[in-house]
């Protein structure tokens, strides 16, 4: 029976091996990284970022957190995360935004409804071998459960970690809704995070394909 990891890693395959047919000349003196490479890193689960690590940072108003919303501008329009902007996954190689996504500045975040469509784009982008992204884990489905409607961790299985992610989860569910929780304190909410302006890149490109 084949895992649910290696399906998916096939899928990343299938799915970088048409990247050449769509982006054929796109960023031509960028380092090429092989499909052995690709599935190695799309099975590490390091490129990825949960939502209460996200929803932590923006409560905290980091600086260094850029939110790339890549789906398509009428949904982002709908709804979004607070201080993402949009790079649709068809126009994410656009050479005005590779200085923004492909450097050391800042904490980017890939999202979309679920994973599928951010995990696209981080492929393509790594695949031009771009450092440093994230996918926020479960997208926007996620962040729907787990902050805006976080549910109390069952009686039978609690546990003082549990419970003490579920505390943070109620408060943040106040700081981005204004709907305070059953015991949650009504403190004010803090200023909403600011958004970063790219001023450097992370390094020089280099010829040659690899």
């Amino acid at each position: 029976m084949m895992k649910k990891t290696d399906k998916i890693i096939i899928a990343l395959l299938v799915f970088g091996g048409i990247i050449s047919l769509f982006y054929p000349d796109t960023h031509p003196f960028r380092r090429v990284v092989s499909q052995k490479e690709l599935a190695y890193d799309a099975a590490l689960p390091s490129h990825y970022i949960s939502t209460d690590r996200v929803a932590r940072m923006l409560m905290e108003a980091d600086p260094s957190l850029l939110l790339v919303d890549v789906r398509k501008p009428g949904e982002y329009k709908n709804f979004t995360l607070p201080g993402a902007m949009n790079i649709p996954v068809d126009s994410i190689l656009s050479d005005k935004h590779a200085d923004m996504l492909d450097q050391d500045v800042y904490t980017v975040v890939l999202f979309s409804n679920g994973s599928r469509l951010a995990d696209q784009a981080w492929l393509i982008l790594h695949s031009y071998d771009y450092h440093g992204l994230k996918v926020l884990k479960g997208g926007l489905n996620a962040w729907y459960r787990n902050i805006l409607h976080p549910q109390k961790p069952d009686a039978t299985e609690i546990t003082s970690e549990a419970y003490k992610r579920y505390l943070f989860r109620k408060g943040a569910m106040y700081f981005f809704t204004g709907i305070r929780p059953a015991g949650t304190s009504a403190s004010p909410k803090p200023a909403a995070a600011p958004k970063p302006v790219v001023k450097r890149k992370k390094k020089e490109v280099t010829g040659g394909c690899g």
